[in-house]
């Protein structure tokens, strides 16, 4: 497996890439964060009509997944699949929803909110907004890189973005399993890995 592109959001809204080693904001909201990178040279297609509506889970993961598509150079990705892959996932949309739903007499809770609670949601917007064609899921497995490659190993051959949300990142990495590529640490954690990468020569 080739590690074409990868990208990392931090708490702070601050984006760096790995190849590329592009390091961007901090910004004061997602929305900011949106306007400078779709501005960035070579940035891929993206449809970001949406983006407005959607939860904070589902904007972190969109522009970092257009940051590691930046990082990869490849200007377009419809034969790639968008998968989750442990972290929190949507926990905080989870949250959010069930105390407005309380607040709100548990009769006059937004339904809006509730769309974003699925823990596919975000790799599915995701792949809208970048026009990708392949495979949107969410797995959780051991927390294991080893486990994460298994995973990749048992679906057709192809690209992935590789989606893990926390409260403190997102990390996508667009893997292709077409090609082959360096071995990788054992780590339990896609930040954990963008780490150890980001410190190589």
């Amino acid at each position: 497996m080739k590690i074409a592109g990868a990208a990392l959001m931090t708490a702070e809204n601050s984006f760096r890439t790995l190849r590329k080693k592009g390091d961007f904001g901090p910004f004061a909201d997602p929305n900011a964060a949106r306007r400078e990178l779709t501005a960035l040279p070579g940035v891929p297609a993206c449809d970001l009509g949406d983006f407005g509506r959607g939860g904070m889970t589902v904007r972190r993961m969109t522009l970092t997944a257009l940051l590691a598509g930046w990082d990869s150079g490849e200007l377009r990705f419809d034969d790639a699949g968008v998968l989750g892959w442990n972290g929190c996932g949507c926990t905080a949309e989870n949250l959010r929803y069930w105390h407005d739903y309380v607040t709100n007499g548990r009769e006059a809770g937004r339904g809006g909110l509730f769309v974003a609670t699925l823990p596919t949601i975000p790799c599915c917007e995701a792949a809208i907004a970048l026009g990708c064609r392949g495979p949107a899921a969410y797995f959780r497995t051991r927390s294991s890189l080893g486990a994460l490659e298994e995973l990749l190993a048992a679906l057709p051959p192809g690209r992935y973005f590789c989606s893990e949300v926390s409260a403190a990142a997102v990390c996508i990495f667009l893997a292709d399993t077409r090609l082959p590529g360096e071995p990788l640490p054992e780590v339990g954690t896609l930040a954990a890995l963008f780490a150890r990468l980001e410190v190589r020569p």
